[in-house]
This record gives structure tokens, C-alpha cells and sequence, in this order.
């Protein structure tokens, strides 16, 4: 019986690892997803699709405010705030910019966003 009770403990603790290892892990979907709204809103940028670049800009400062309370919440992970919150900034930019028509400013807003993704990909993501 104790013998028993040993594994079954064993297990518990390995569960609970993987339990607390996948809570201080961002989503890969969430990531995914601004990987993908980023390029469409590039695109839509060039475009010159208000709405849809918009929208877009939108849905990018939202998922970024995510990405910053994840990283704000977990801790030891200044340099990730920080990344999340000037990429928020810059979808809020971006949006700025395509409301009042000045296409070249979202592109290029657009291009240091990307550019902020990668830089905390560089540091964060294994």
C-alpha cells in the first residue's frame, strides 16, 4: 500500500510540474495569431483597406495588452513588458495613422512593430 501511495504521489508531482510549467508559458496560438494579423495588416496597409487595417490594428493592440499582463503577471521578465508594451503602443500608431490616411506613416509603424516582435523573439522565444 505504501509503495502505491509513493508512485501515485510521483505522479501527482510530475502532473503538477507540467501543470505549472504550461501557466508561465505564452499560447503559441495567441502568438500565431498576432503573427498572422500582423502580416494581413501589413498587407492591408499597402492596400490602403482603412477598415480592415483598422480593425486589424485593433485586434493587435488587444492581443499585445495580453501578452503584457502574461508577461507582467509572471514576472522576471522586464525586457518582455517592456517589448509588449512599445508593440502595443505601435498598433495603437498604426491605427492612428490609418484613420487619418497617412498610409506611408502605418507602413512603417507597421515594419518597427514587426521588428519589436522579433527583437522579444530573440530574447524570449526557444
Amino acid at each position: 500500500m505504501r509503495r502505491h501511495a509513493t508512485a501515485l504521489f510521483a505522479v501527482l508531482l510530475v502532473l503538477a510540474g507540467h501543470v505549472m510549467s504550461a501557466q508561465f508559458e505564452v499560447d503559441s496560438d495567441l502568438m500565431r495569431n498576432i503573427e498572422d494579423t500582423t502580416k494581413s495588416l501589413d498587407s492591408n496597409v499597402s492596400l490602403k483597406d482603412a477598415k480592415s487595417a483598422a480593425a486589424e490594428a485593433k485586434e493587435l493592440a488587444t492581443l499585445f495588452a495580453q501578452v503584457e499582463d502574461f508577461y507582467a503577471r509572471k514576472g522576471d521578465a522586464t525586457d518582455a513588458v517592456g517589448f509588449s508594451r512599445k508593440t502595443h503602443d505601435l498598433a495603437e500608431q498604426v491605427i492612428k495613422a490609418v484613420d487619418a490616411g497617412d498610409y506611408d506613416t502605418a507602413s512603417t509603424t507597421v515594419i518597427a512593430l514587426a521588428r519589436s516582435c522579433k527583437s522579444c523573439h530573440e530574447v524570449y522565444k526557444k
